[in-house]
């Protein structure tokens, strides 16, 4: 397969709940909504070449999808018109800050891992990347299950409070002009 049929296969994928999410937050027929996402997927793999890949995909492909919508409703009308095309914009910028935000926690909780000492990064790992249960990281680790589990409690703990504090750091930042 083509490297570009998979970076589109893998982006869209990636992004599909969320497009349809947004279809969805606008057109109520479920049939219609299907049909549209179906279009809206198709056009993004004939203009994928136009894709650049510096900005968010899934913003892209929500902006593709609100032309396809307000195109719809000006042409076709096969689904009743709910709301305006403000509404419906407005809806997508909703949707893009959602997004951002999303972005900013994920890195931010990547911060905060990289920041952990090297015993509560394997301790995740095994938990959330491998998928072991407290018996097996209780026999790897050789602790009680009651102890694994107050290890990972202060190591979630502690990462919530690091994201809350580098997000609120952020925010302040971008308020006060300081930059990101």
């Amino acid at each position: 397969m083509d490297p570009a049929n998979d970076q589109f296969l893998e982006l869209l994928l990636r992004h599909q709940t969320e497009v349809k999410a947004f279809i969805g937050s606008v057109i109520r027929n479920r049939q219609a909504r299907d049909d549209v996402f179906q279009e809206v997927a198709i056009i993004l793999w004939k203009r994928f070449a136009e894709y650049d890949p510096s900005r968010p995909f899934g913003a892209w492909a929500r902006g593709i999808a609100v032309n396809k919508v307000l195109r719809e409703l000006r042409e076709q009308r096969r689904f009743p018109a709910v709301l305006e095309p403000d509404a419906i914009e407005a809806i997508c910028r909703a949707f893009d800050r959602e997004v951002c935000d999303t972005d900013g926690r994920r890195d931010a909780l990547a911060e905060c891992v990289g920041r952990l000492p090297l015993r509560s990064r394997e301790l995740l790992e095994m938990r959330y990347e491998k998928g072991w249960s407290c018996e097996d990281i209780s026999k790897q680790l050789s602790l009680s299950c009651d102890a694994v589990y107050q290890a990972l409690s202060r190591v979630r703990a502690k990462l919530a409070m690091c994201v809350d504090w580098r997000l609120k750091s952020a925010e302040y930042r971008q308020l006060h002009g300081g930059g990101s």
